[in-house]
């Protein structure tokens, strides 16, 4: 048969497919004089392009689930995440921190809580079950013992077993429960029919590992389960056959009980009923498992870390990993400090819908990245930076052309700033593009004509009462200074390079405001118009550097002193640790309609 060159291989659609079927069977003397339109040929035909496109989709979607980057069924993408040494992380129980003060009949000198003692919290109508992690001893004088703080963990321990056949190659250790928290798991090998219980360690490397190392794996199996895997007596002990293997781990809800902040004993302990528990710090910290785009995103960057924080990415990305909770890391050396400190590696955190990182959390970072560093660089754990942004925005729109009415276009313009935030900013060292937020805006409705909108980082200080301090402050980045000098007395409209929201000092109601010459100085109301009171400071208008001297607040409202700049540029960038984002509480859109 002489070569086909009638078959488009280019458009593999089902017409495409059948139209090349008939020119070529229209070149063969055979076919030449049918027709393809009303001839039982037609049937044929169709039933051969099905036949084809079929095969060509399925072959498609085979080739698609071979690479991580096109994958789209979770089985494929964990299983090509194995390759990479990576495991997706497991869903993690939300913990508190409580205290347990017990009454006793006077008649023991220690009340022993053993491992899995459980306790019951509410959110709304749902009930949450959470446990120690580990047998407690707590001691007491007469008949009341009052225990140190107390970790508690959602979720419930449960027992998968397995028979160890070494004769069948196949055999896996698949966990039974897709819930599981990976960082529970315990593994015993009960070996010589219970004459000998072995406790296994989880692994994360084979570095150091003998042939006798009692170690076992955790990867990633099909259905969002897991399995374990044992040394096969080269890297890792392995287990005698028909030894029993006992996996015991937590169960849990993951996010849902985050904010439960009252429990309850679920039963006696020791035989004591009478159990008081006090809350130290709510629950939190808990999350479902990592999903598909996370772990497409993060296993290539953690294949580049190999366990180990050597740069910055390594250090963020083994944290992102290992701690759900957190929604973004910032990491520099000491050499880009200022002053420069040698040897230390700044980390700043952000939890997600926390302000702040609290110390106990620092301790737990501190200790899980210590042993990953380099021996001659210490982490140093910091709080982060938050640069705001103040908006106001004044949007035309044409009423000839919506349903909507003023307080609905509004809305959705709110709700459109919120997606832009959590796109482009919310983030360490990002950039608010003036023009892509103009652009976001006037693209909300299609009536929407214009927007004339306004935008100044803020500062917030949040001063001590009654003390006399100095403050620094930094936008870094330039400002703009092209106002009129300030005045003694001046209107209160004059539009300035730094202001602030009010504050008391000295018994006066007081505001900032530059005076164009690079001085800060505190103005008070008089009625219509504003009089300086004193020079307080000083803006460095190059830098964006205020320094706030000797300055007594003894009032404010709200949550913090707002500082507001007006920057040289419309686009507004956060460096090292300082995190952009915009509130809700700063935004103020003005809706004005039109007819056209």
């Amino acid at each position: 048969m002489a070569a086909n060159t009638s078959i488009n291989l280019v458009n593999l659609d089902f017409t495409s497919l059948k139209e090349s079927l008939k020119t070529y069977l229209k070149t063969q003397n055979t076919f030449k004089d049918y027709d393809f339109e009303g001839s039982n040929i037609n049937v044929l035909l169709d039933v051969l392009s099905y036949n084809t496109y079929m095969n060509t989709f399925y072959l498609n979607m085979i080739g698609n689930e071979m690479f991580l980057d096109s994958a789209q069924l979770r089985e494929s993408v964990i299983s090509r995440a194995k390759e990479l040494n990576y495991t997706p992380r497991s869903f993690k129980s939300a913990r508190a921190t409580v205290t347990l003060t017990i009454q006793t009949d006077g008649s023991v000198a220690s009340v022993t809580m053993p491992k899995g003692t459980t306790f019951n919290a509410r959110i709304g109508s749902n009930t949450f079950t959470f446990s120690t992690d580990e047998n407690k001893v707590i001691s007491g004088a007469n008949s009341t013992f009052i225990s140190d703080e107390i970790v508690i963990y959602e979720g419930q321990y449960v027992n998968d077993t397995f028979t160890v056949n070494n004769s069948d190659t196949s055999q896996r250790f698949i966990l039974s429960n897709p819930t599981i928290d990976t960082a529970s798991l315990t593994v015993a090998v009960i070996e010589d029919n219970g004459a000998e219980i072995l406790s296994y360690l989880k692994a994360t490397s084979l570095f150091d590992k003998q042939s006798n190392s009692q170690i076992f794996f955790v990867q990633g199996a099909e259905n969002d389960k897991y399995e374990i895997l044992f040394g096969d007596g080269v890297l890792g002990r392995k287990p005698k056959d028909n030894s029993i293997v006992v996996c015991e781990y937590r169960i849990c809800k993951g996010e849902l009980p985050n904010g439960a902040f009252k429990f309850t004993s679920d039963g006696a302990i020791q035989t004591f009923s009478n159990v008081a528990v006090t809350t130290v710090s709510a629950a939190a910290q808990g999350a479902i498992h990592e999903s598909i785009e996370s772990v497409k995103f993060n296993a290539p960057r953690y294949f580049t870390t190999q366990e180990r924080a050597i740069t910055a990415e390594d250090y963020r990305n083994l944290l992102l990993l290992n701690f759900p909770e957190i929604n973004a890391v910032s990491v520099y050396g000491g050499e880009e400090a200022i002053p420069p400190v040698f040897g230390k590696v700044f980390i700043a955190i952000d939890l997600k819908n926390v302000d702040g990182v609290p110390n106990i959390r620092k301790q737990q970072y501190y200790n899980f990245i210590k042993p990953r560093s380099s021996l001659s660089i210490d982490p140093v754990f910091i709080d982060p930076d938050f640069m705001y942004v103040d908006m106001v925005s004044t949007v035309r729109y044409n009423l000839n052309t919506t349903a909507l009415n003023s307080e609905s276009l509004k809305q959705l313009i709110l709700t459109a700033i919120q997606d832009y935030n959590g796109a482009f900013l919310d983030d360490f060292n990002t950039t608010l593009r003036y023009s892509n937020l103009i652009k976001t805006i006037d693209s909300v409705d299609r009536s929407i004509l214009s927007n004339d909108t306004i935008i100044r980082p803020i500062r917030v200080v949040l001063p001590e009462i009654g003390i006399e301090k100095n403050y620094d402050i930094d936008f870094a980045q330039e400002l703009e200074n092209n106002f009129a000098d300030l005045k003694k007395t001046h209107p209160s409209s004059y539009i300035s390079t730094i202001e602030s929201t009010n504050f008391v000092v000295q018994n006066k109601l007081v505001s900032l405001k530059d005076d164009g010459k690079g001085n800060i100085t505190t103005i008070t109301l008089d009625g219509t118009n504003n009089v300086v009171v004193n020079i307080v400071g000083t803006v460095d208008y190059e830098t964006g550097k205020i320094q706030l001297q000797k300055l007594n607040i003894t009032q404010y409202i709200g949550s913090g002193i707002k500082i507001f700049a007006r920057t040289k540029r419309k686009d507004i960038s956060s460096l090292l640790r300082t995190i952009l984002t915009i509130k809700d509480e700063d935004v103020h859109i003005n809706i004005v309609s039109e007819r056209e």
